[in-house]
């Protein structure tokens, strides 16, 4: 979740989808309140699922923290291998996730086309510029925060319509030096996407409370509609022929599509296993 929140395009929302963790990251951030984080943090912390969180934010945080010089560095020379590998990602997780709703009617085609159409637009928004300080950037981390839990909305590819993707990177990057004031910019971005997280995973869970086969449908209309945004210089006006030109302009990027693919199956697989255990 961690990697694909540092790529643009990429949701860490829906690794968690996919991998069958989801609702438990919902369950567990929902369970954050201040009596149970300052009452009951020790007397219910496995019943209140922060064993999971806290595995899984340490998870988070190494990935970006370990990987974020990597990712910067695959994403400036290797661009089009990592796109490729992505797009096979998502395609595989829409074909995955479509197999656990049944059965599949009519309105829920419709919500599918709807919600991929409202993702496709929100995406076609160009950066913008602004004037970047600390409270703008607290700002970036509430909005961001969304996407890191919503399926199919990168939380990186929000930063890069913020103008603020590359500065964030950039700090990343420099925390650790000397005389650097990165580390208030990152304290600022994680105050800001915690507050949002909060918020945010309530209205999740109490739509799967009430809508569970709705809001997954939904979800995955936001992973899908998403996915032309992973091919670089896509032509806009001809999504389609776009993606086609990409793969038969170099045709081993048709392996790291494959890769990504097989990724998912295997991902899936686990999953299943952990579900029967």
């Amino acid at each position: 979740m961690g990697i694909a929140d540092l790529i643009p395009g990429v949701s860490g929302g829906t690794i968690a989808l996919i991998t069958g963790v989801y609702k438990d990251l919902i369950s567990a951030l929902n369970n954050i309140n201040l009596k149970n984080i300052f009452k009951d943090l020790f007397k219910n912390f496995k019943l209140n699922k922060f064993d999971f969180l806290s595995v899984l934010g340490l998870g988070i945080i190494l990935s970006i923290i370990l990987f974020s010089k990597l990712i910067l560095f695959l994403l400036e020379n290797y661009n089009n291998q990592i796109s490729s590998f992505f797009f096979g990602l998502i395609i595989c997780s829409v074909y995955v996730l479509l197999k656990k709703v049944k059965p599949i009617k009519i309105l829920d085609i419709i919500l599918l086309l709807f919600s991929s159409f409202i993702i496709y637009q929100l995406l076609k928004i160009n950066a913008f510029e602004k004037e970047i300080d600390i409270t703008y950037i607290f700002m970036c981390g509430f909005l961001c925060s969304s996407a890191m839990i919503l399926p199919g909305i990168s939380g990186s590819y929000i930063l890069l319509i913020l103008g603020a993707y590359k500065f964030m990177l950039k700090k990343l990057n420099t925390v650790f030096l000397n005389d650097s004031d990165s580390h208030l910019y990152i304290i600022a971005f994680a105050l800001g996407a915690i507050s949002g997280i909060l918020i945010f995973s309530r209205i999740i869970k109490w739509l799967f409370k009430n809508f569970e086969n709705k809001t997954l449908i939904f979800m995955i209309g936001f992973i899908l509609g998403s996915v032309t945004k992973i091919i670089p210089d896509n032509n806009r006006d001809q999504e389609i022929i776009g993606i086609y030109d990409f793969f038969i302009s170099d045709m081993s990027l048709v392996f790291w599509a494959f890769l990504g693919f097989t990724v998912i199956i295997i991902l899936n697989t686990i999953s299943k296993k952990n579900e029967i255990q």
